[in-house]
């Protein structure tokens, strides 16, 4: 069992020293094999919070801020001697609570992580590292469709019903529909005891007349228990931590016919496990090959992390002597009442030890504990096996194409596909035959591994996607939709068009499609435009092309720009609802000036065919006339009658400069696991902070934000937060920073802001002891 010992996390209720380079990773052995821990070895030290591990390659992947570490031992005394960084730059030090963790091995071979923007895997030469849609606040975990499950601290079960690389495929459209979905309605809890050492126990409606939680204020670790020693329904659930409230809530996840999912809970107003101590604080969750559900159990008072301790917390930690005792951690093993546990133990098997030939029938493993080890541990060897074992490598590679298609389970073969596809060993003949499969699990995968072979012209692959397509299956459609965008070529674009005139009208598949035509764009609508089928309105077509017009327009090259709008001037569009859709999407794209404020258009020239047909439009009293005046009012190009009236920003003198320098690297360490890097914000969590008219408005207010939280609800970009915005403890020189970071950059222009005027700010509210509300700051 490899444990990470997260040992220096909140000494006290500032957090004293908790930096102190005092973590380990440890390894418990059951010598006898009677299901309890004999020994423990530990495998690496001197780590700052450490909070993740994974075992792989004779070693184990080890997330230790601000690096995740590739760790092994070589000479065999438990203790590691190899320490290679992987990644870095990861962060974790200044705020463990929004910092990467997880390192879930998914069934693709990828290590994905909650709270993180990348991806790892070894390819048998070296670590690969690619960008992913972020999504989660603390664990993740997955079903046996490999589909990714996370959360936030209010948000109760969240997940990803597509691969999260597909977020991020084109950034002219941005985020896909079916990445980082809400999944719970019902964010109710119930506690078994009083619960007022909560962080917002003071506001209306967080605690019920007997002082218990209501709703989830620190939902953390989702786990998929899929298969084992539970009894039924929960070998099959999804169980959360709500450490806050002491307990667990196990759920059950339905999959609607058309791809949604939906989770509800299990039991109605108890939970499945729920503690009337206060320090019982469960905050990771892990099935074993004993198929029972491990507990982690931080086991402490102080729960909250110093940058979110309320006055009111603080109270309560104070008050009830909740600081102490530290270093009682604990983990539990829950099993259904009447199992043997050491005889489910002693079932094990030791995959390291057996033959290939003997290895691949475990794939069929009822539980996904075994199925996802066994699939790790055949790629593990079989790219060792490559370079040094080729016999060896071979007789592995005809086992798992023989499970392809012979394996008891559609689960197995799934699991002996996606084996060859990360060992490089398929070929078209697999991949046709298991295309036409009608089983669920093989067709999926099978279309994600088709992707690199689209590229090839001609692809036979091709048309078997299209079939896939139309097969009924919602969740198919949309994968073959995903997978035909991952290659430009002729026929997948010509297919990707065929499948979405035959059908748009449902709210992922225009974003879908957008996700994979990076650059494409245009020539994807004028495809569209040419096709005389959509002249005819049909749902979901009017949203697809205003997306493709607002994508040509984010994009920002005058050249594709130019070409959309004479196309506009020219024959297309024929309908009315064309008109409406392509003109819309121009003005949702269109650009703003540095005060948020919408901006000009820049052109080359003058587009005299476009001013041209807007009299025309205008003559014949057409509905778009007035649209199409105002689109060409707000553009600019060389000579135009009007000056260039973009605001002018005045430029940063050198104590400015250096305070934005300052800004950018508070706010990659304290802000950007939320608002992320690009300011955009992320679903569930934060809201964007790229033009916003707040960002850019009275600096005075952010410093309020900044000096006391802000709860919501509040509305920013059409959307409703109800998260709480921590009190940032930084010094009016750091406040000023990152303020004047975050209104200079992603284009901003608004005014830096000097530290006495946070000050002012400080001194005018000493008294506040609350977060701010929307309604106080003057925001609805």
């Amino acid at each position: 069992l490899w444990v990470v010992e997260m040992t220096g996390y909140m000494p006290d209720v500032d957090g004293t020293g908790e930096d102190a380079p005092v973590g380990r990773i440890a390894i418990l052995e059951d010598d006898d094999g009677d299901g309890v821990m004999d020994r423990r070895t530990t495998f690496l030290d001197g780590l700052s919070l450490p909070r993740a591990v994974a075992p792989t390659r004779d070693g184990a992947l080890v997330i230790a801020p601000p690096d995740l570490l590739y760790c092994a031992d070589t000479d065999g005394d438990g203790r590691a001697d190899v320490r290679e960084v992987v990644d870095t730059g990861l962060n974790g030090i200044e705020s463990p609570e929004h910092a990467v963790n997880g390192l879930l091995r998914t069934h693709d071979d990828w290590y994905h992580n909650a709270n993180h923007d990348r991806r790892y895997r070894w390819d048998g030469e070296a670590w690969l590292v690619e960008p992913i849609a972020p999504a989660g606040q603390w664990g993740i975990s997955q079903d046996d469709l490999g589909r990714l499950y996370f959360n936030t601290n209010s948000d109760g079960l969240r997940g990803h019903l597509l691969a999260p690389r597909y977020g991020v495929r084109n950034p002219n459209h941005g985020g896909i529909v079916g990445n980082n979905v809400r999944l719970l309605d019902d964010q109710r809890v119930y506690p078994a005891r009083m619960t007022p050492g909560v962080n917002r126990g003071y506001g209306d409606g967080v605690l019920d007349d007997d002082w218990k939680l209501v709703h989830y204020t620190g939902a953390c670790a989702p786990h998929v228990q899929r298969g084992g020693a539970l009894p039924a329904p929960y070998d099959r659930a999804t169980f959360v931590c709500e450490p806050a409230a002491n307990l667990l809530k196990a759920l059950t996840v339905t999959e609607t016919d058309a791809g949604k999912l939906i989770a509800t809970p299990i039991l109605e107003g108890r939970e499945v496990l729920a503690s009337t101590d206060e320090r019982f604080r469960p905050v990771n969750l892990h099935a074993g090959p004993d198929g029972a559900l491990y507990v982690v159990d931080m086991y402490r008072g102080i729960l909250q992390h110093r940058l979110f301790v309320t006055t009111f917390l603080r109270r309560q930690i104070e008050a009830r002597g909740l600081a102490r005792p530290l270093g009682l951690g604990r983990i539990w093993r829950v099993v259904a009442e009447d199992t043997d546990v050491a005889a489910r133990w002693r079932e094990r098997i030791d995959p390291v030890a057996m033959a290939p030939a003997d290895l691949v029938p475990q794939l069929d493993h009822a539980e996904g504990w075994w199925r996802d080890t066994i699939q790790r541990v055949l790629i593990e060897r079989g790219q060792q096996a490559r370079h040094d074992h080729p016999v060896e490598f071979r007789a592995m590679r005809d086992a798992l194409r023989l499970a392809v298609t012979d394996a008891r389970t559609d689960l197995g073969r799934r699991h002996a596909l996606l084996t060859l596809g990360a060992l490089n060993a398929l070929d078209d003949e697999l991949l046709v035959a298991a295309l036409g499969s009608g089983e669920r699990p093989l067709r999926l995968a099978a279309v994600r591994l088709s992707e690199p072979r689209l590229a090839e012209r001609d692809s036979p692959l091709v048309p078997l996607l299209v079939e896939a397509a139309r097969s009924g299956d919602a969740l198919v459609r949309h994968q073959v939709v995903l997978s035909l965008g991952s290659a430009t070529t002729e026929a997948s674009l010509a297919a990707l068009a065929d499948l979405v005139t035959e059908g748009a009208h449902t709210a992922a598949a225009p974003s879908a499609v957008l996700s994979g035509l990076r650059g494409l764009e245009l020539g994807f609508l004028r495809r569209l435009l040419d096709d005389p089928d959509w002249i005819a309105a049909r749902e979901g077509r009017d949203v697809l092309l205003r997306l493709l017009s607002r994508a040509i327009v984010r994009e920002g090259r005058v050249a594709q720009l130019e070409g959309l709008l004479e196309d506009l001037a020219a024959r297309r569009p024929v309908a009315t609802w064309q008109w409406d859709a392509l003109l819309a999407g121009l003005r949702d794209g269109w650009p703003k000036d540095p005060q948020g404020e919408p901006g000009r258009l820049p052109l080359s020239r003058e587009p005299e065919g476009l001013v041209a047909r807007s009299q025309t439009l205008t003559d014949n009293g057409h509905a778009s006339a007035e649209t199409l005046a105002g689109v060409i009012a707000d553009c600019w190009w060389p000579g135009h009658p009007r000056p260039d009236e973009t605001v002018a920003i005045t430029p940063l003198d050198e104590a400015e400069r250096a305070r934005f320098t300052r800004g950018s690297a508070i706010y990659t360490l304290a802000c950007a696991q939320c608002h992320q890097s690009s300011g955009r914000g992320e679903r569930g969590k934060a809201p964007p902070l790229s033009d916003n008219g707040r960002v850019l408005g009275d600096p005075d207010r952010l410093a309020r934000i900044l000096l006391h939280g802000m709860g919501g609800p509040v509305v920013v970009a059409g959307e409703t937060w109800n998260l709480e915005m921590p009190v940032y403890p930084g010094s009016d020189e750091d406040i000023a920073a990152v303020l004047t970071y975050v209104r200079r950059e992603w284009g901003h222009g608004a005014d830096p802001v000097e530290p006495e005027r946070v000050a002012a700010v400080r001194a005018a509210t000493a008294d506040r002891d609350q977060p701010w509300t929307a309604e106080e700051l003057g925001e609805g």
